[in-house]
């Protein structure tokens, strides 16, 4: 069966998540999580790709990027690369439903959950920020596409969102 052009190169949402196995961390100190950061935001802008939500601690990358497959997947081979030599990394298609929302939470909590922090908004590599509303959020970024699924566009959609991760 061949592959219709209209499929790939429609957009999709995916999840991509990089892990290191066991206690080998993936960005062992603030200036390779800042750089693997800055490689996220050049990334998006050369493959024309609107990230949802990221977050990048020492053993984990999560971002959730919306675009073409192809550009998702070059995207995240510069991401990850040559740099997962002991661990793995998985894309999941995400769809835009409740699913994508548990996905953001999941994403954003990633850096309390493992007790780096105690608020989200505390964490300086993820976009918790810019989703909250505390920071304006980068041309590179799609925070739309997340308030859009909490409610109608009323200007609301920061609190909105505050109050589901509140609720996590």
């Amino acid at each position: 069966m061949a592959l219709s052009v209209e499929i790939a190169t429609a957009e999709t949402l995916r999840h991509i998540v990089a892990q290191s196995r066991g206690r080998r961390p993936l960005y062992p100190d603030l200036g390779r999580r800042s750089a693997a950061a800055k490689q996220l935001a050049e990334s998006c802008h050369r493959h024309r790709l609107k990230c949802l939500v990221w977050c990048i601690t020492d053993r984990r990358l999560h971002v959730v990027l919306r675009g073409v497959p192809a550009s998702i997947t070059l995207a995240t081979h510069e991401l990850i690369g040559s740099r997962l030599r002991h661990g793995h990394w998985l894309s999941t298609i995400v769809n835009p439903d409740v699913y994508l929302l548990e996905v953001v939470r999941h994403v954003l909590l990633a850096p309390v959950r493992a007790g780096l922090c105690r608020q989200a908004a505390e964490w300086p590599f993820s976009s918790a920020r810019e989703s909250l509303g505390l920071r304006p959020a980068p041309a590179w970024m799609d925070l739309a596409a997340l308030y859009d699924l909490l409610g109608r566009r009323d200007g609301n959609g920061v609190s909105r969102l505050r109050r589901f991760m509140e609720n996590g």
